[in-house]
Order: C-alpha cells, then structure tokens, then sequence
C-alpha cells in the first residue's frame, strides 16, 4: 500500500454520513437543531444545547476565524513525513459563536497567522476519493 493511502481518513461514522456526503458535493453541513437553532459539532443524536431531538442538516457559508493553531514539524504517523510541516488549527465558524471545528489550514505558513485571521472551506481528495474540508487565508 503506498504512503498516501495508507495516511489517516475518516470513516463515517452513524449520523455522521451527511456530513461527509457533503463534503463529496465541495459543502460545509452541520446540524442544527429545529427547536433552539443552535448549531453543533460534532454530530449528535440530540441537542448539546437544549437536548431535543430534532435536526436538520444546514449547509453553511464555510467562513471563519482561526482561535489558535499549531505548525506540526514532527510526523505524527508514518505516512505524514512527506506532509511536515502543516498546520492544524481550530476554526471558528462564523454562523455561530463557539461553533469550532478543527481543520487543516492550506497554502500558508505558521508565520503568516494570526488569531482573528479570516478564512474559507475548501476541500481536498484524499487518495480513498472522499473529500476532506481545510481552510485556506482569506487574503484581501
């Protein structure tokens, strides 16, 4: 098996396909509940919120901001040494406040980060065919 395939991808888990089906068609989804609105990630059977059981699968805009990030220098699996160093970083997504998710931010450096600093979804394919959400700066 070369390195690439054999690099970590997620397998969708129960209540989570929708997710990654929208991810395939280059979309941002999350849940969001039908009684209080609120958004949650990851998802859930019920409401983090307010515990009802009702939701839909929202797309969102796949803007937001970076609340911290950290540059890995050190592969963490074998098949990440071609990728050293990439940043992994915690998004904060603009529908909601405290709506985080944690992602890859592409085509940028540690240096060139700030926290506050705007970004976008954009997806890439990883070698299985599914398609992964990372961020990319959003430059003026």
């Amino acid at each position: 098996m070369n390195d690439e395939l054999a690099f970590p991808y997620p397998i969708p888990e129960y209540g989570a396909e929708p997710f990654w089906q929208g991810c395939n068609d280059n979309r941002l989804t999350m849940q969001r509940c039908t009684a209080c609105t609120k958004f949650r990630w990851h998802p859930a059977p019920i409401c983090i919120h307010c515990q009802d059981g009702a939701y839909a699968w929202v797309e969102l805009s796949g803007r937001g901001r970076i609340t911290t990030w950290t540059v890995i220098t050190h592969p963490v699996h074998p098949a990440a040494v071609a990728r050293v160093p990439y940043i992994v970083a915690e998004i904060e997504l603009i529908e909601q406040r405290g709506l985080r998710m944690l992602s890859n931010i592409i085509d940028a450096r540690g240096d060139e980060l700030a926290v506050d600093a705007e970004v976008a979804v954009t997806f890439v394919r990883h070698p299985t065919g599914q398609q992964l959400p990372v961020f990319r700066l959003t430059r003026a």
